[in-house]
């Protein structure tokens, strides 16, 4: 996306897996195995070197980044080139022989691909809510990505609003052609995988986690109702503290997603109608991201910095989470209303 060396099909590259300081070798090596492959096949891009170890850590930090550059004879000539450099696969001599992999023909697109947009052409009212819902939640985070980054500058790495803003134009994209809108869990669970491919950081992993948790939880109903979507929302929450170490008051966006759970679930069994109930969960969460102004850090790039500097200003995760909530509420309702009138 940001057009530094513009990689497309039939491309070279250099593949580098580094780890961040705790990681073995032997996972390293797993996710090169991975990686290749999903190059060849998946994007027809012919690898010329992996490079695989630790060069740049973040002190001693459990994980991995995975870097891909454009290749040609000169860059290649000067990756082989002898160094002094510790930590470089490539010795003193400059005698590493140079890795060959065979670039595979890209598969075909499947069956399934072909299935998705043939019947997604009615969509029953669930699917014309979801449909509603999920543009309306993608759309909001897009023109939020000025302020997302502006406060992450401060609290973080300045990012937030970018990321978020890829994995939204990404959802928005394949909605249009993968996503089965009349199957609400299987819809979550496409939307976990387009997160998955676009959205770099601790968010896009998390962000994937929580998709996948919601769809497992709702695929096992054949009937979902507001009941079956509080109950996904909740289960989600679970993995993504479970899975990210963050709590209530950590200053994240579960500090957004816990009060639109708890009031959503209280507001349903008070015997409230979903939307109301959807439209007072929202305001919950907007609430509860406005409220990481006051909180002190514990989890995520936040915890780094002096708690003086974290005053007044929101979590940006928090924000974003209340933003999609709060605009997915409010297309439902503008949804349901105009079906009625």
């Amino acid at each position: 996306e940001t057009q530094y060396l513009p990689i497309t099909r039939g491309s070279n590259a250099v593949l580098l897996i580094n780890g961040l300081g705790a990681t073995p070798v032997m996972e390293l090596m797993i996710a090169a195995r991975k990686a290749v492959p999903e190059l060849q096949l998946e994007y027809g891009i012919a690898v010329d070197r992996v490079y695989t170890g630790t060069f740049m850590t973040s002190l001693d930090m459990a994980g991995l980044s995975i870097t891909i550059m454009r290749s040609d004879e000169n860059i290649l000539q000067r990756l082989d080139a002898p160094t002094k450099a510790p930590a470089w696969p490539v010795g003193s001599e400059g005698n590493r022989p140079p890795a060959k992999f065979p670039v595979a023909v890209p598969p075909s697109p499947s069956m399934k691909d072909d299935e998705i947009l043939s019947e997604r052409q009615e969509l029953s009212k669930q699917g014309c809510m979801l449909e509603a819902a999920i543009e309306a939640a993608a759309k909001e985070l897009i023109d939020l990505k000025d302020n997302l980054n502006d406060w992450d500058s401060k609290v973080g790495d300045g990012d937030c609003g970018t990321t978020m803003y890829r994995g939204a134009t990404a959802i928005l994209e394949d909605m249009k052609t993968r996503y089965h809108l009349n199957d609400a869990a299987g819809t979550v669970n496409e939307i976990g995988s387009t997160i998955r491919k676009v959205m770099g950081g601790t968010s896009g992993i998390l962000y994937d986690i929580l998709c996948k948790a919601a769809y497992a939880s709702l695929k096992q109903n054949k009937n979902i109702t507001a009941y079956e979507w509080a109950d996904a929302l909740e289960a989600s929450i679970a993995a993504v503290s479970k899975y990210g170490g963050a709590r209530a008051g950590y200053r994240t966006m579960l500090d957004a997603l816990i009060p639109a759970s708890t009031v959503l679930k209280q507001s349903l069994k008070a015997g409230d109608d979903p939307v109301t109930a959807f439209i007072a969960s929202a305001e919950a969460a907007s609430a509860g991201a406005e409220s990481t102004k006051q909180m002190q850090a514990k989890a995520g790039r936040s915890s780094y910095i002096s708690p003086d500097h974290l005053v007044s200003i929101p979590d940006p995760g928090a924000m974003a989470a209340a933003a999609w909530y709060q605009a997915a509420a409010l297309s439902v309702k503008n949804k349901l209303h105009a079906s009625e009138s």
